[in-house]
């Protein structure tokens, strides 16, 4: 019974770490997304995956990929690192885009005018990128956050990690149906019940337009 309870303990720290890394990169790539509009544009823009919270959840999923990675490549040479992170975060990119188009028939972003880009969905140039942020994660975020997430094993922790996985779970869960009613409206679709005349009212085609850009159905 001990060794179980010790095997349930270190799965749980091990979704634990994972799911601060997940929570903390989904904001810190929707922070990224909108100052790197400002530089191009001069102005913010919203580039929230969900319809509560800046969270773009690409980004989250890129640095539990990246994390992961990382760990098995600490001495590795520098060149074989960022290859390694270019082809992560690539793939990231890419499997997020085809899980969108095929579960709600929407894009949101298109690099079909990139050089060596696969179906607009990853490209040479956003491969680069990735492989960038990685080195930067792995150089100057890794060992500090490695740190920071050994510290965090504690009841209280534990605790805020369990309630904030039920608030994301939700947030997810709405935003999905929130994207599929938004679809229905724009195929003139009236709400067949009452939780999708809730979903009309709470999420109209002005705040879906604000809080999802990018996106477009296909």
């Amino acid at each position: 019974m001990q060794k179980e309870n010790s095997l349930l303990r270190r799965l749980f720290w091990g979704y634990a770490d994972l799911f601060w890394v997940f929570f903390f990169g989904s904001v810190l790539g929707f922070v990224i997304e909108g100052l790197w509009h400002i530089v191009l544009t001069g102005a913010w823009v919203d580039h929230s995956a969900t319809v509560v919270g800046p969270f773009c959840t690409v980004y989250g999923v890129g640095a539990v990929a990246i994390f992961v990675v990382a760990k098995f490549l600490p001495r590795r040479a520098v060149v074989l690192q960022f290859l390694v992170f270019a082809v992560t975060g690539g793939a990231v990119e890419y499997f997020t885009s085809l899980f969108q188009e095929r579960t709600f028939g929407s894009v949101s972003w298109d690099y079909s005018s990139h050089t060596l880009n696969i179906g607009g969905r990853v490209s040479g140039q956003m491969a680069i990128l990735w492989g960038f942020l990685g080195m930067v994660f792995v150089g100057l975020i890794y060992p500090t956050l490695a740190r920071l997430l050994h510290h965090m094993h504690t009841r209280r922790w534990h605790i805020f990690c369990v309630a904030c996985s039920i608030f994301m779970a939700f947030n997810l869960a709405i935003s999905a149906s929130a994207i599929f009613r938004w679809k229905e409206r724009a195929a003139t679709l009236p709400p067949s019940n009452r939780w999708e005349a809730y979903l009309d009212k709470t999420y109209p085609d002005a705040h879906m337009e604000y809080v999802y850009s990018d996106m477009h159905f296909r």
